[in-house]
């Protein structure tokens, strides 16, 4: 049976770009290469996902958002996201039945593998779901749609496990 871990999501900020051909630039800024569509990459000890066509999420605390903010100059934006999200850590070898069961996603489709992003309806809610190696992934699930989905993923028979007391109180 999967684990279900949520957490507070406070890292999360996203980067959003104006136009394509900024990304070149900002990379060089930036030091590392923004992953393309449906993808992500690991920075240090977070992570980078594209979750749009020229949106980003950040999500680690060691991104400088003032750093990234100036490089941007009136190109994009970068905006904190952590109270709007929770992340929910799937461990164990079947979460991406949990994904099936909660939506209209096809989990198993070889292509979804590590490093894989897509975004997609689970219990109604629009989430994001990040594929880590290990059989694990993590879901970022809208706080304010977290409770509902929570309680769906415990009538369909999945424990949660909580990471800290009052993790859902922001």
């Amino acid at each position: 049976m999967t684990d279900l871990i949520p957490s507070p999501a406070d890292d999360l900020v996203a980067l959003d770009l104006w136009r394509g051909e900024d990304v070149a630039r900002l990379e060089a800024v930036l030091g590392f290469a923004l992953p393309g569509p449906g993808k992500a990459v690991p920075v240090g000890s977070g992570y980078v996902l594209r979750v749009g066509p020229w949106r980003w999420w950040l999500d680690g605390d060691g991104f400088d958002g003032g750093a990234i903010a100036s490089a941007l100059g009136e190109r994009g934006v970068i905006t904190p996201l952590g109270g709007a999200w929770r992340r929910v850590r799937l461990v164990g070898d079947d979460w991406r039945g949990l994904l099936m069961l909660s939506g209209l996603f096809d989990a198993e489709v070889s292509s979804f593998g590590p490093g894989s992003v897509a975004s997609t309806l689970l219990c109604h809610a629009p989430c994001c779901v990040h594929v880590l190696p290990d059989a694990v992934a993590e879901v970022y699930v809208p706080s304010s749609l977290a409770e509902h989905c929570f309680a769906e993923w415990e009538k369909a028979g999945w424990k949660i496990r909580l990471a800290a007391p009052a993790i859902w109180s922001a």
